[in-house]
């Protein structure tokens, strides 16, 4: 773990050594949409839900990070609350990080397409990054 949210608290905290990582503003984002998710609507998280449900029905591999990578080998099939979080955070890390795209993603491209809609079409009127 190189960083972690506590949202009660309104705080983040991370490692001391990241500040001289590559992977800091992909570690940035990931947190900070943790506070995002929280504050989405009940319809936007089972809308984000259903997304990652059709991937399941549909066998899809891989994940756009490492932290709901390890959430979905540990559901094992099912969609548990840690697991949908922690891909939402990751897949706004992939997105909105500067450097994320550049590196390697073990989820297939029509996935990745499709959750990059998923957030253009919420957040259209929000982000602008």
């Amino acid at each position: 773990m190189h960083a972690a949210s506590f949202i009660r608290r309104r705080e983040i905290i991370f490692e001391h050594e990241l500040l001289e990582k590559a992977a800091l503003p992909l570690i940035v984002v990931h947190e900070v949409f943790h506070f995002v998710w929280v504050r989405l609507s009940n319809a936007a998280r089972a809308s984000f839900t259903a997304l990652l449900a059709e991937e399941f029905r549909s066998n899809a591999r891989g994940e756009l990070g490492e932290s709901a990578a390890v959430k979905k080998q540990m559901a094992c099939g099912t969609l548990t609350r840690d697991y949908v979080c922690e891909s939402f955070c990751d897949s706004a890390a992939w997105l909105y990080a500067p450097e994320a795209k550049r590196g390697r993603t073990a989820l297939a491209r029509r996935w990745r397409d499709r959750r990059a809609a998923w957030f253009a079409a919420t957040f259209s009127h929000s982000l602008r990054c």
